[in-house]
């Protein structure tokens, strides 16, 4: 009997590429891998040209850092809105829960906690006056 091969879906043109913690290890591995070479290319080559490579070096971790703070930020505005949606479902949830409960917890003898007045404005501090 004839085994029967199963189709792989093929990749989605449109999905962004996720990448794993292992991924970045890897990358990480080749990145000093790749600078270990060019480090040890540059000491046989000598003095001259490593000016040229540490000013190169410092331009691509530049350009790194700023790649990767653009990211943050972008990531962080668009986890915003779904923080304060989360914040405000576990409200909801909480005074819905309070509510059902307060019956049963009153019956038991528990009191819900009281509730807080309103802050109060602060009395400006009256002045001193000069003695004439």
């Amino acid at each position: 009997m004839a085994r029967k091969s199963t189709k792989r879906p093929a990749a989605r043109a449109g999905k962004k590429p996720s990448y794993q913690a292992r991924d970045v290890l890897l990358a990480g591995l080749g990145a000093v891998s790749i600078g270990r070479k060019q480090v040890a290319a540059a000491y046989a080559q000598g003095p001259e040209r490593a000016a040229e490579l540490r000013d190169a070096a410092r331009a691509a971790v530049r350009k790194a850092g700023k790649s990767v703070s653009g990211k943050v930020v972008a990531l962080r505005k668009q986890a915003a809105p779904v923080q304060a949606k989360l914040e405000r479902l576990a409200r909801d949830a909480r005074r819905q829960i309070e509510a059902s409960l307060a019956p049963a917890l009153a019956k038991l003898g528990v009191k819900a906690p009281a509730k807080r007045a309103p802050r109060r404005a602060a009395k400006p501090v009256a002045r001193r006056r000069k003695a004439a």
